[in-house]
């Protein structure tokens, strides 16, 4: 499991580098990251405004139906919690949908 685990980590880094604007500290034992996901605050799609993660996290769930978490409970406002403790086909998948979501926002 723990190689399975690790293979995760490194993909989900390699997405979340991918992605425009997002920063992240790479994990260190946890089944999560925490990206910084502020570079969309303010942007727009159809009848979503992002001024904050709550925001971003609505977005994603409703519109693309991949669950994040609203860092601002974990005390890192401006975050996403993303959970890596799942399939690699789900997390392809999911990864897919986010960036899709993100490319979405102006």
């Amino acid at each position: 499991m723990a190689a399975a685990y690790a293979e995760r980590k490194d993909y989900v880094e390699k997405r979340l580098s991918a992605l425009p604007g997002v920063h992240f500290a790479k994990a260190k034992g946890a089944f999560y990251m925490f990206p910084d996901i502020s570079y969309y605050f303010g942007k727009k799609v159809g009848k979503y405004t992002i001024n904050n993660a709550a925001d971003l996290a609505t977005y994603i769930l409703s519109e693309y139906k991949v669950a994040t978490l609203p860092g601002d409970a974990f005390s890192e406002p401006g975050h996403i919690r993303i959970s890596y403790a799942n399939s690699m086909e789900n997390l392809k998948e999911a990864f897919d949908r986010i960036e899709k979501a993100l490319q979405a926002l102006q």
